[in-house]
């Protein structure tokens, strides 16, 4: 037996994110007017680039989610009721024809009010479906713990092209070879000690220490490459390899937001892809070693391993924060911070985003909250009361090796100037992280207030708006960052 829907009981949407890779703002149904029938059969189009791409394999939710994919690159992750209207609106069908045919897939008796509601006041703000005069721009990723200052290094028709070199290594007995011989590459080097002589080795030489990190940037991109390779072997599109600063710290990305179209296993496999690459990467160092004796690989090979499992830590926008959210299937997990300190904090009635998860994705997702927000939270006053002190011991440090530098350069050291210069990059890179974190926060908190002071304005003076929550899109393809 079907019931009929009314506007009120219409569901949210969710936004999922794009390039620098969160739910982009969204009508809140609870709060929004309800629409009146419509004046005449106005013809609703799906936005020009819109691509309907199905249901989200493996979502933590209690009823399903679907994707649809904006001209723009943006990924959106609508409910079963939104993307049944989305799929009916074509061809020029009328509003009518668009409910009924949405109702009859939704198993639901959908009147044209309810469906000029859901165009109306849901997916024409997300940028997805146009009904009447124009309106603002579609919402894009925005989260202010991703990736900033970031530009393309590789853009996306080669790293295709490197990704379908590459594709190979994630077959089942390529994989099963590499872990073999990385676990029989670790035990010698620790065995016979030559890790420990490289470390010190590597130390005490300027050109040692600056082919450690020559090999470490193309390690870097190796990584990359890993998450494009994994992506494209799944079935998916990588985009560009790109360059910028992760809060403080400088980073490289691949645009793989096309891997939400793949299973749960072809993105853990584009999540894990970089990892991996850094193993097949330990383990070439590892022959050439063998074969050229030269001092500085075991230590490389030690910082890849370090670099592996900072990439697994799940408190910012690396490997581990979106290995762990697919595993949940929940694309984006900064989101959830607010509603779950909302309601296990503060006791406030559950939203939607929570009481929608499965019991085990809730309970998943309350302990990664306790975790990561009072190590942010700590981390953050760590840098506000020691900002200062942090600035003066930087700046001594540059004029040190810009000194050191000029020194080199006139004993005709290229080793030390080499060395003195990416040390000043370095130390400066942080401090453009920092600026460019605490102007995007600025902004955020300015853009709060007027949204609130127009919520709180009188309705006749709102006529006519929009009403709608901010939130973040749901991921960005800002993912692998270093």
């Amino acid at each position: 037996m079907t019931q009929p829907i009314s506007p009120q009981s219409a569901p949210e949407a969710h936004a999922l994110s794009s390039p620098a890779p969160t739910i982009a703002p969204v009508p809140d149904a609870r709060s929004a007017e309800p629409a009146s029938a419509p004046a005449g059969m106005d013809v609703p189009h799906r936005a020009e680039g819109v691509s309907l791409l199905g249901e989200y394999e493996g979502g933590g939710y209690d009823e399903p989610r679907y994707l649809v994919s904006r001209g723009d690159g943006q990924m959106v992750l609508l409910s079963r009721m939104l993307y049944a209207v989305a799929e009916a609106v074509g061809d020029d069908r009328t509003l009518e024809e668009v409910a009924e045919l949405a109702g009859r897939a939704y198993g639901a008796n959908l009147p044209p009010q309810a469906a000029h509601y859901l165009i109306e006041q849901k997916l024409q703000p997300l940028g997805l479906v146009t009904l009447g005069p124009p309106v603002a721009a579609a919402p894009r990723a925005d989260p202010l713990l991703a990736l900033a200052l970031h530009r393309v290094l590789l853009p996306a028709k080669v790293v295709r092209r490197l990704a379908a070199i590459f594709a190979p290594l994630f077959a089942p007995v390529v994989v099963i070879v590499v872990a073999l011989a990385l676990v029989a590459l670790d035990v010698w080097l620790l065995g016979t000690g030559h890790a420990n002589l490289s470390i010190h080795q590597s130390i005490g030489s300027p050109a040692l220490m600056l082919a450690v990190l020559g090999v470490l940037l193309a390690n870097t991109l190796f990584h990359e490459c890993g998450h494009a390779a994994g992506c494209h072997y799944g079935g998916g599109r990588p985009g560009a390899i790109g360059v910028g600063v992760l809060i403080v710290i400088p980073a490289f990305y691949t645009n793989v937001t096309d891997a939400y179209r793949l299973n749960r296993r072809g993105r853990l496999r584009t999540d894990l892809g970089g990892i991996y690459f850094n193993a097949v990467f330990a383990i070439i160092l590892g022959a050439i070693y063998l074969a050229t004796g030269f001092a500085a690989i075991p230590a490389v090979i030690v910082l890849i391993h370090l670099q592996m499992l900072q990439q697994l830590m799940p408190l910012v926008r690396m490997d581990g924060y979106y290995i762990l959210g697919d595993l949940v299937g929940v694309p984006n997990l900064f989101e959830q911070i607010r509603p779950i300190l909302r309601h296990t904090i503060f006791r406030r009635e559950a939203e939607r985003s929570v009481t929608n998860f499965r019991r085990g994705t809730r309970v998943t997702i309350t302990v990664w909250v306790a975790i990561v927000v009072p190590v942010l939270v700590a981390a953050l006053v760590n840098i506000l009361i020691f900002l200062p002190g942090f600035f003066q011991t930087a700046m001594i440090n540059v004029a040190h090796y810009w000194n050191l530098g000029f020194a080199g350069y006139h004993e005709g050291n290229a080793g030390v100037v080499a060395v003195a210069l990416v040390s000043v990059v370095i130390l400066l890179v942080p401090w453009l992280g920092i600026g460019s974190l605490l102007t995007r926060t600025v902004m955020k908190a300015v853009r709060l207030i007027i949204r609130r002071r127009n919520a709180s304005a009188p309705r006749h003076r709102r006529a006519g708006q929009t009403g709608h929550q901010q939130r973040e899109l749901v991921e960005s393809d800002v993912r692998g960052a270093e």
